[in-house]
């Protein structure tokens, strides 16, 4: 066996393949797994993408059918049902957005004729039809709800001939799909990607040459729309003690900081273009969280996204959810809020790669790329849980609104609460900032950019009110905890 003599030299190569090729590294004794921030490339650019969604809009608008104008099918939301959104309580998570309700009358097509009327229970409608200049065909309803600030739409036994397409758009300038087939998860059902408004349209193309049998192939029903409530979308400040100047807080109790501000906070920097508001419809509510792109080793897969298990867990929840990437203020001091319609990056859907309780995570796969450009942050299963007074920083996105900055310190002293053992659980008390309600399932990292954990929740005596640090903790489910289980997936 040869025997190297320069074993300095060695050592540092051997260092540098394995920082590498994101390996184990011998750190303080002990073999931990790391793998390395990563950037991706294969999204559009925010420009690209808003460029899209403008065109998709002007086409759509174009070719929209003015009948379908006329009768718009009509969602009441009650004071009643809105306050069982708006007014549940902070500590409550995941937190609650929205509010699913039937459509009634529901929208049932099962197949067109020439002049546009259902040949099913959808006859009678007041939808309209058109034939285009190019020889094709558009059928569009409109569903609005006056008390809504955006929609959602449940679409079942959808089957579209293969020259047709669905869309969901707002008058506004948000346009999503197009929906071809059997659906974006090929069983006939899904939900839309929420328009931000209080109407939105639903509208069929299906391409020339069109023949009578591509008409009768048609089908679609609509049985549900999801409602998110006003106060999520539009620009409202709420404050713990007085009302707030104009611009920030966006929503946000005030000791919250707004990220865009955070600029000398290094270890926090790279999660501003990992992490993603979150929105999905469980049941009858739609809720929110926040997760953030997670770095791998993986030769078969990428595109793994880590967020809280207690926020979802299971594969048909996980296909619905909406990703809002780098929904932030523009300006420091903001000088206004971000607007949900028409932000610049959306996408949808995601699949369910590993999941626990113990160690509250959640390992998602996404359907479709983040923005080119995002970050996938690196990860140590080095463990912090009882290190105390240990740095880490976070970026969440709170409220539904824009990412917002955190520091907190590692306390070995702060009381633990029932279920949130300390080692599966990383407490820490609040340095700069704070989390609220939708920051669950949010990165925690340490001093080198790192991923340590996600955010469960809020222990302590106070927990209704997240500026109180004295008397609360923050709790992150631990990743040197649960790193067994998603080692295969992401290190195998």
């Amino acid at each position: 066996m040869r025997i190297l003599r320069n074993n300095k030299a060695f050592v540092l190569l051997v260092l540098v393949m394995l920082v590498a090729a994101g390996g184990t590294l011998l750190i303080s004794g002990g073999r931990y797994a790391e793998a390395p921030m990563q950037y991706a490339s294969g999204g559009l650019t925010p420009e690209q993408y808003a460029q899209r969604q403008d065109d998709m809009h002007r086409r759509l608008v174009g070719e929209l059918p003015a009948a379908a104008l006329d009768a718009a099918i009509r969602v009441p939301l009650s004071p009643v049902e809105i306050d069982a959104v708006e007014k549940a309580p902070r500590y409550v998570s995941p937190m609650k957005v929205g509010i699913v309700k039937p459509l009634t009358p529901g929208i049932d097509l099962s197949g067109l004729t020439r002049s546009g009327s259902g040949r099913g229970p959808s006859r009678g409608e007041e939808a309209a039809a058109n034939a285009t200049r190019d020889g094709g065909f558009v059928w569009a309803r409109v569903i609005s709800s006056e008390n809504a600030g955006g929609i959602r739409l449940h679409v079942e036994n959808f089957s579209l001939p293969r020259n047709a397409e669905l869309y969901f758009y707002s008058r506004s300038g948000q346009a999503f799909g197009p929906y071809t087939e059997s659906g974006p998860h090929g069983n006939g059902d899904f939900w839309t990607t929420a328009v931000f408004a209080s109407e939105g349209i639903l509208q069929v193309r299906v391409h020339a040459p069109v023949s009578d049998e591509d008409l009768r192939g048609i089908s679609l029903r609509v049985t549900e729309a999801g409602m998110i409530t006003s106060r999520f979308v539009r620009d409202v400040q709420i404050s713990l003690e007085a009302p707030p100047p104009p611009g920030w807080p966006c929503g946000n109790p005030n000791c919250l900081v707004d990220a865009t501000c955070s600029t000398t906070a290094a270890p926090a920097v790279p999660a501003k273009l990992a992490e993603a508001k979150m929105e999905w419809i469980q049941g009858a509510f739609i809720y929110t969280c926040t997760g953030g792109l997670i770095s791998d080793n993986n030769p078969n897969a990428t595109n793994y996204f880590l967020t809280a298990n207690h926020c979802l867990s299971k594969n048909n929840t996980a296909a619905n959810v909406s990703f809002y990437w780098r929904f932030a203020t523009s300006s420091c001091p903001a000088s206004s809020c971000p607007s949900n319609g028409g932000w610049p990056y959306v996408t949808s859907g995601s699949t369910v790669a590993a999941s626990g309780r113990k160690g509250d995570f959640t390992l998602l796969h996404l359907n479709a790329n983040p923005p080119s450009g995002s970050v996938f942050l690196g990860w140590t299963n080095a463990p912090v849980a009882n290190t105390n007074g240990a740095h880490l920083y976070r970026i969440s996105n709170p409220n539904f609104g824009p990412q917002v900055y955190s520091q907190h310190d590692v306390s070995t002293t702060a009381g633990t609460c029932s279920g949130w053992p300390r080692g599966e659980r990383i407490y820490s008390k609040d340095i700069v900032g704070a989390i609220d309600g939708g920051s669950s399932g949010s990165s925690v990292l340490n001093a080198s950019s790192q991923i340590v954990g996600q955010l469960s929740g809020i222990c302590g005596t106070n927990i209704n009110n997240p500026c109180d640090a004295a008397s609360n903790a923050t709790v992150d489910g631990a990743f040197a905890f649960y790193y067994a289980t998603v080692q295969p997936i992401l290190n195998p």
